[in-house]
Formats: C-alpha cells, sequence, structure tokens
C-alpha cells in the first residue's frame, strides 16, 4: 500500500479528474478506509502556493457523496520550478535520502538527478544532514523487522553516558519529529519501547524468534501525562517523545517547559539520566516519584 505522500500526490489530479466523486470511491480507488480517505482530503486543503490571500486548495467535501474541487490552484497540472523552489525541494529529498528505511531510495535518487539537472548550476551542492544511523546497525534491525528475530542492542539514553544492553523483539522502524525510531517489545523492562536509532550504538542479531505479546500497544496511544521541568537551553533539543505545550525562558540561561508525555515513568527516567540537568517541577506525583526510584538506589 502506498503511503501518504504517494497517495496525496495522485489524489488530487484524480479527484479534479473525477469531480464529484463519493469518499466510498475516493477509498477503493486508492485502497484505504474512507476515514483515512477523509483525512487526507483535509491535508489537501491546507495545501497551496501561499498560505494566505486565497492560495488554498478548495475542496468541498460537507457531502461524503460528493467531493468537488472548486479550485485546484494549478496543483493538479506539471509544475514550472524557480531555482529557489528547485533547491528547496532538493533540501527535502536530500533528507529522506537519509531514511532508507521508510522511502525508495533509487526513487527519491532520480528524482534528485532529474531536478538537479534543471538547475542553471548544476554543480551546485546542497547537503542535509539528520542525526547519524550506523549502516550496521541500519543492516541489523532490518534483517531482524523482516527475519522475525530478536536483536540485543546497546542503547544510549538521553546522554551518551547513559549505555545500556537491551535485548529486544524489533516490530518496525518509523520516523518522528525527525528523528528514526524502533519500535520493539523490551524484554529487559517487559515493556513496549520506542528507541531513537541514531542511539543505537551497536545491534546484535540473535536465533531466537521474537516474543511479542498478544495485546500488542494500541497504534493510538496519546500523550496524556502533563508534567513541567526546568533545563538549561543547552539541553533543550534533547525533548524527544514529548509534546511541548509552553516554555518560560528564565534569566540564568534555564527553561521552564510543560510537557506531555506518554507516561510519568519515562519521564522520571529521562530525568534522572539527565545527570542534573532536568529537574522537575511539577506536578506532585512527579516529584513523588523521583525520590521514590533514586531512594531505590542507595
Amino acid at each position: 500500500m502506498a503511503n501518504d505522500l504517494e497517495l496525496l500526490i495522485k489524489l488530487l489530479p484524480w479527484l479534479v479528474a473525477n469531480n464529484g466523486a463519493s469518499l466510498s470511491e475516493v477509498a477503493k480507488h486508492f485502497d484505504i478506509s474512507e476515514k483515512h480517505a477523509l483525512e487526507l482530503i483535509g491535508q489537501l486543503v491546507v495545501t497551496g502556493p501561499s498560505q494566505a490571500g486565497g492560495g488554498l486548495v478548495d475542496i468541498d467535501f460537507e457531502d461524503s457523496d460528493s467531493i468537488f474541487v472548486s479550485d485546484a490552484k494549478a496543483l493538479d497540472r506539471p509544475v514550472k520550478l524557480s531555482e529557489f523552489e528547485a533547491s528547496a525541494l532538493l533540501g527535502g529529498l536530500h533528507y529522506l535520502e537519509q531514511f532508507p528505511n521508510l522511502v525508495d531510495a533509487e526513487i527519491v535518487a532520480g528524482l534528485i538527478q532529474k531536478i538537479q539537472q534543471a538547475l542553471p548550476n548544476a554543480d551546485s551542492a546542497i547537503n542535509v544532514v539528520t542525526a547519524r544511523i550506523s549502516d550496521d546497525v541500519n543492516s541489523v534491525v532490518s534483517n531482524a523487522i523482516e527475519s522475525k528475530l530478536a536483536i540485543e542492542i546497546i542503547y544510549a539514553g538521553v546522554t551518551k553516558e547513559d549505555v545500556s544492553v537491551r535485548k529486544v523483539d524489533p516490530v518496525k522502524i518509523y520516523s518522528q519529529d525527525d528523528f528514526v525510531h524502533l519500535k520493539a517489545w523490551c524484554q529487559n523492562s517487559q515493556a513496549w519501547r520506542s528507541f531513537r536509532m541514531d542511539r543505537i550504538l551497536e545491534a546484535k542479531l540473535s536465533d531466537v524468534a521474537v516474543a511479542i505479546p498478544a495485546d500488542e500497544e494500541p497504534t493510538d496511544a496519546k500523550r496524556e501525562y502533563l508534567a513541567a521541568i526546568e533545563l538549561d537551553k543547552a539541553y533543550y533539543g534533547q525533548l524527544d517523545q514529548v509534546d511541548i505545550v509552553s516554555f518560560k525562558e528564565y534569566m540564568w540561561h534555564a527553561v521552564e517547559v510543560e510537557l506531555r508525555v506518554y507516561s510519568r515513568d519515562w519521564l522520571v527516567s529521562m530525568i534522572l539520566a539527565s545527570g542534573g540537568r532536568v529537574k522537575a517541577v511539577r506536578p506532585p506525583d512527579l516529584i513523588e516519584a523521583l525520590v521514590a526510584r533514586a531512594s531505590a538506589w542507595e
């Protein structure tokens, strides 16, 4: 099945060619659910050459029996890119190129070559650097997912000093917040975990088949635990797997961040692993959990 980006690229021209089609027809043609089709159409209406002054695609889809594209903003026809637009698109493609597990590398390379040849300065180089993932780690994890075998990983937590050895049953690789993550059942903690791939220092394939619990973690799990922490500004970029609600800067280079996370236990682990660079502010039960966990180490 195509990913959402491929579907969005194909969806608008199809809707224009089949103006008035029903939601069920859209879902059937693209082999997706009606709910998914509606979500994609909702994304299309915030697409266009400009975010102001009537520059967005106009689609009438209040009635599921008839979806009309009244103004496609020429996005249903081949696009002529300016040099600036082509350069920006190249930057995005080079970014995608660094996620071989999530995109077809040959297609991305072909698009880069075609756009590069169309630029006046064909030798202009664009480099986009993401968090580096070891080729060996990438290969082992991909092989493990395909063969359904467990792996042993050496994992660096929030800090490079917080290194642990874990045996995990890998399930899938996904991208979120500019990082690539591995979703896996962690045998050490007997719980579902998401590991940032760039923090996996080493990975070793085993000959043991994965043993994933029947009650797999719901795909619609939400970050519902609300808390506030204080940290140094330089450490702000280390916050992953969180939803930032608000932040407040202090004069002494500290930041108070209000955030939502999946679980309080994860936040407790992150704070303790920071080596004092992150402090809990509220709620009281977070501070109590920190004290209890730290006291257990004594």
